[in-house]
């Protein structure tokens, strides 16, 4: 398998980037967030690769989540490609402070489970 189909290796670009953007935003209100260009690019930028890394996860990993939203998450990411122009930034403050941190934990159970 090509390393970069692997499922772990997709799982740990999700949880970096996961980690990346909370990091980078930890001591930002959402008013700041919003008020800032380059934090919501990087916010924007984040979700993108996390959607995209979830559209490779093979359905058998995504389906040992059932909670999560993968539909959701995979278009997510098609939405800011291709509809750029109507992105909604509270929506993206929204995913950064309530969607991630739920993801981040099914990631780490996902990781887990492949590893065992």
């Amino acid at each position: 398998m090509d390393s970069a189909k692997n499922p772990r290796i997709r799982l740990q670009h999700m949880l970096d980037e996961i980690e990346g953007v909370t990091s980078f935003t930890a001591d930002l209100s959402a008013p700041e967030i919003l008020a800032s260009y380059p934090h919501l690019r990087v916010v924007e930028r984040a979700i993108q690769i996390i959607s995209e890394a979830a559209k490779e996860l093979p359905e058998e990993v995504r389906s040992l989540e059932p909670d999560i939203p993968w539909r959701n998450i995979i278009g997510i990411g098609n939405f800011l490609r291709h509809e750029y122009y109507r992105v909604d930034p509270h929506v993206l403050d929204g995913v950064l402070r309530n969607e991630l941190p739920r993801l981040k934990q099914a990631i780490i159970r996902l990781m887990q489970s492949l590893a065992s």
